[in-house]
């Protein structure tokens, strides 16, 4: 089926189980592949943590933990990045930051409940009901927070590491 596929999708439930399930298979290979041929992968929840490079809440035990050794690898379909899901609606800010102040080269993606991001090359599109958080440490914000807010209807630029206008 993944030799044919041209979109996939990952279910919430808990992110290691991804990594348990697929690093390092072929079905992982498989998966790459439907990117590398102009397919989109999706997911929501712990399916939208497992396309990171860097995967938060990724602990077998449960997710609170922020790292997990053995289970920080997402499967890097958004290199240089850390996403993190139901952000606002669980006040998982401070956890973001705690994350972006001992992995600093990443790229912290907070994505609220009912909102999504849409990545078509290095643009994200956030789109749904709220906002995404975006925590970059080579630059502060204006304001009192250590992210940038982009709510529903904007882009943000993954590589320059900015909104776009």
């Amino acid at each position: 089926v993944l030799l044919k596929a041209t979109g996939v999708w990952f279910s919430g439930g808990r992110q290691w189980r991804f990594v348990d399930a697929y690093e390092g298979t072929l079905t992982q290979k498989r998966l790459r592949a439907v990117l590398d041929r102009g397919g989109v992968i999706g997911g929501s929840s712990a399916g939208a943590s497992i396309q990171s490079e860097y995967m938060p809440r990724g602990h077998p035990l449960g997710n609170t933990v922020m790292a997990a050794e053995g289970y920080e690898r997402g499967f890097g379909y958004l290199p240089g990045c850390a996403v993190d899901q139901h952000f606002f609606a669980r006040k998982r800010t401070a956890d973001m930051t705690g994350l972006m102040k001992d992995y600093p080269q990443y790229l912290g993606i907070g994505i609220d409940e009912g909102t999504a991001i849409v990545v078509t090359g290095t643009t994200a599109e956030v789109i749904g009901r709220t906002k995404v958080a975006f925590y970059d440490t080579t630059k502060k914000p204006d304001g009192d927070k250590d992210y940038e807010e982009v709510p529903a209807g904007e882009k943000y630029d993954l590589k320059e590491r900015k909104k776009v206008k």
